[in-house]
């Protein structure tokens, strides 16, 4: 009708919401499936090279975002990183790139240019004589397996594709962090082929999402048990990834299935949820289980906090909770 309002537009967090309920396979958007899958990669960079990365007042980090689209997080000094081959502890920091595959070579790309670029940087990741270059991946350990290959022929044939040199640490012991160092040896050029074959095989696997911590941190020790995955105890004043005290004991149990409750910050649901209902359709595809997000205003008793109920197998359940405390953790940091 001419001269009449337009309908109200719902915004995000709305629509966001409710998707929630979307408890059946096949339920997620099509819009969502058609986006390219976003990646991450990990590196143990040098104090110096990290600084180049980052260059004065942050200009060479902007710059090469906006390059590439991909995100470039850049963690604190880390006195006692992983030993490369029994050596002694380093200070290094830890590079995380995400984003598309292409927006990730693209910025990898340039961060390599960068280390070109300036002396002290070179220095700190030269390899050999002849110009190559040293980049430390860390890989999860139980996704070593998918690029080893059986009787090592993957791994062969990414040595003979890229030309690069590939080391694989030993498998982590009792308590160690779980990822692995990948170590890559080669010109520029090898580099950025040999992390393309590298990311494109990872992904392939199906517990690549579910093993791959987008955090600036190691991932939880190999041997933890699950309910350190997210810890057992709530925090003091609860907040993210806290445990109701009947969740606790449920998760205790480890018989055929259970189910937690965790408090999701109300300004957070969305980004646990994603546009579309992507991010929570894809946890619960993967792993098989079912999450219930108490509606809007429905908060835990004082609290700001709405409630995130996970059911499922137990393995399964404490893997979901740690990937949304994940999530919201994330944003924290932001």
């Amino acid at each position: 009708m001419e001269g009449a309002s337009p309908p109200p537009q719902a915004d995000d967090s709305d629509f966001l919401d409710a998707q929630l309920y979307l408890d059946e396979p096949g339920d997620a958007p099509h819009a969502a499936q058609e986006d390219a899958p976003r990646l991450a990669v990990k590196f143990l960079v040098p104090n110096v090279a990290a600084g180049s990365i980052i260059g004065k007042g942050g200009v060479n980090v902007s710059d090469i975002q906006a390059q590439s689209q991909a995100r470039i997080q850049i963690g604190e000094p880390w006195p006692g990183t992983l030993g490369e081959f029994g050596a002694p502890p380093a200070h290094d920091r830890l590079l995380l790139i995400t984003g598309t595959l292409d927006a990730l070579l693209t910025a990898l790309h340039a961060v390599l240019a960068t280390f070109r670029s300036e002396l002290a940087a070179l220095a700190a990741v030269a390899a050999r004589e002849d110009g190559a270059m040293a980049l430390r991946m860390l890989v999860h350990a139980r996704l070593c397996g998918t690029l080893i290959g059986r009787g090592g022929a993957t791994i062969r044939s990414f040595k003979d594709a890229s030309g690069a040199v590939f080391n694989i640490s030993p498998p982590p012991g009792p308590g160690d962090p779980p990822e692995r160092v990948v170590r890559l040896t080669g010109t520029p050029d090898q580099l950025l082929r040999a992390v393309a074959l590298v990311l494109t095989k990872l992904s392939q696997n199906p517990d690549y999402p579910l093993l791959t911590d987008v955090s600036l941190g190691f991932g939880p020790p190999a041997a933890a048990p699950a309910e350190a995955w997210g810890g057992a105890a709530p925090p003091p004043g609860g907040g993210a990834g806290a445990f109701l005290p009947h969740a606790a004991a449920a998760a205790a149990a480890g018989v055929g299935t259970t189910s937690l409750v965790m408090a999701v910050p109300e300004d957070r649901v969305g980004v646990v949820i994603g546009r579309g209902g992507a991010v929570i359709n894809q946890i619960k595809a993967v792993l098989g289980v079912r999450i219930r997000i108490s509606r809007r205003g429905e908060c835990l008793p004082g609290t700001n906090d709405r409630s995130c109920e996970i059911s499922g197998p137990p393995e399964s359940v404490a893997l979901a909770q740690r990937l949304i405390q994940q999530k919201v953790e994330g944003v924290e940091r932001e």
